[in-house]
């Protein structure tokens, strides 16, 4: 199972991890070109000192930059991996409450008809807070519809 699931996720982990190493690279590329931009300014048209360009403190800037970078997207990409993981697994237990609730329900049916009503009214207030702690922890308009579909479909069922 876990094999699959980094199987399944290495094609679109690899395109992640391509996108934070090229930010870095851009952002650290700005920091080379903005520094030999501002030296040259400095020494040649401000001081009138023609020389070889300071070119190791401006690699080190651009090395710290590119690292620096490259870990603050790392640890944006995870923190956005765990809220993910978090909803998905908010979304799971709200399904298994939800079937549970409905099998509350069809048994109260069947062994007393004459509770069903109360039973349906706490189903349904149950089914209501559910629904609203689901579209506040909602990630995406697209998992609350997912949800709210699924259990308007298990209603009607």
């Amino acid at each position: 199972m876990r094999s699959q699931e980094i199987q399944s996720r290495a094609p679109g982990h690899f395109r992640t991890m391509l996108k934070l190493v090229l930010y870095a690279f851009l952002a650290s590329s700005f920091v080379l070109f903005v520094s030999l931009a501002i030296q040259r300014l400095v020494y040649d048209d401000w001081l009138h000192k023609t020389g070889p360009l300071r070119i190791v403190g401006t690699v080190i800037a651009t090395l710290i930059t590119f690292f620096f970078v490259l870990r603050r997207q790392h640890a944006v990409y995870q923190r956005e991996q765990e809220m993910v993981k978090r909803f998905q697994m908010i979304l799971e237990m709200n399904d298994r409450i939800r079937n549970a609730l409905q099998t509350i329900e069809c048994v109260t049916y069947l062994s007393h008809p004459q509770a069903t009503d109360s039973v349906r009214g706490a189903v349904d207030q149950i089914d209501e807070v559910l629904q609203e702690v689901l579209e506040k922890a909602s990630p995406a308009p697209g998992a609350r519809a997912k949800a709210v579909s699924a259990a308007h479909s298990r209603k009607s069922a």
